[in-house]
């Protein structure tokens, strides 16, 4: 090895960089140890491959266009052979390799850019997100809200006889407009509030929702029945916890079988030093299977009798998933839906999630 040699190597193994050089039919002959670190696999599994096996073909003739005009610079999805399946992203510099001016080969430079193109990708993605909730929510707003100015306008002019009538649907009005506006809430604050951690008493937590909902629907009666047990404490994030049930209370409500005389809503949670699970069975209108793995779409409806933003469900699912918890359903049409739902415990962690 002579001194520009190990003086090249010794720049490049202390870099954090990831450092491939290819002879001039793009062969692989060198690549840093750093690959190692990065992406976990050895340097020397990549030896004697070519550069064309990592590269996109529209991607791989911008490298060659570059190369033509002596050097370039280019980002691009550098696909390597890693212990995963996660893509790892690149800012990749490639330049030529000459001795006394002929070409001999191309030394690659990549830098790991990965958790700043997530960062990127999340950023786009809540914009879209965002972008369609406003459209989407203005647009269904105007509904509710036309509506109970409609009325006001004809109770004005009926006997008084008759106000009650149309003060009701008003209040029918008004409370999908609040239902609205409660679905915003719960998408602002999931999206932008850390996750705190603080005990919670689920028994507690269901009690005062069940309540605070079933004054919202009280021309739909309906059974309930409960199955509560708590072995230890639980800890999490009670606004976020609250949103869930809320949430799935709430459509087992809407979308109960008016048909049905005896119709019921069984709620069951169990904590333990792991996890909170806890299901919400009703004997509704079940949903269709052809539906049923779009339901946590962001505004699926599944049925026309849907009044809401169709947000709630995609609300559940994106919580959880910040909770670290997941949500299964099983449903029959026309007899009935369950959900499912599994929350860690975070009693045993010293500070808050998130």
């Amino acid at each position: 090895m002579d001194w520009g040699e190990g003086l090249f190597r010794e720049l490049v193994e202390h870099s954090e960089d990831i450092h491939i050089v290819a002879d001039k039919e793009l062969t692989i002959r060198y690549v840093s140890s750093s690959v190692a670190k990065i992406l976990g696999i050895e340097p020397v599994s990549l030896l004697g491959r070519n550069i064309r096996e990592f590269i996109q073909r529209e991607k791989f003739e911008n490298l060659t266009t570059h190369l033509r005009e002596g050097t370039g610079r280019f980002t691009h999805e550098f696909m390597l052979p890693g212990t995963g399946a996660q893509m790892v992203y690149f800012d990749v510099s490639a330049s030529q390799l000459l001795d006394r001016q002929e070409f001999q080969g191309v030394i690659f430079k990549l830098n790991d850019v990965t958790e700043k193109k997530l960062r990127e990708d999340e950023l786009i993605r809540s914009n879209r997100q965002l972008d369609q909730v406003i459209y989407k929510t203005t647009h269904d707003l105007k509904a509710p809200v036309m509506s109970a100015l409609g009325l006001v306008k004809i109770a004005e002019m009926v006997p008084d006889g008759e106000k009650d009538q149309y003060i009701g649907m008003i209040k029918k009005s008004l409370l999908r407009l609040d239902s609205f506006i409660e679905e915003m809430n719960d998408f602002y604050r999931n999206e932008k509030l850390a996750v705190q951690r603080e005990k919670i008493s689920i028994e507690q937590l269901l009690l005062e929702e069940w309540d605070n909902l079933k004054n919202l629907y009280p021309d739909n009666a309906v059974d309930v029945f409960w199955d509560i047990h708590a072995d230890c404490e639980w800890h999490s994030d009670r606004l976020r916890v609250k949103t869930v049930v809320t949430n799935i209370l709430s459509n087992a409500i809407k979308y109960m079988d008016l048909q049905k005389q005896n119709r019921f809503i069984k709620i069951a949670a169990r904590v333990t030093e792991e996890f909170c699970d806890m299901s919400f069975e009703d004997n509704g209108i079940g949903i269709d299977p052809l539906y049923q793995e779009k339901i946590f779409d962001l505004f699926f409806r599944a049925t026309d009798r849907s009044q809401g933003t169709g947000l709630g469900l995609f609300i559940v699912k994106d919580t959880l998933e910040r909770l670290g918890g997941e949500v299964k359903v099983i449903s029959n049409q026309g007899q009935g839906t369950t959900f499912h739902v599994r929350i860690p415990n975070q009693i045993h962690q010293s500070i808050g999630i998130g």
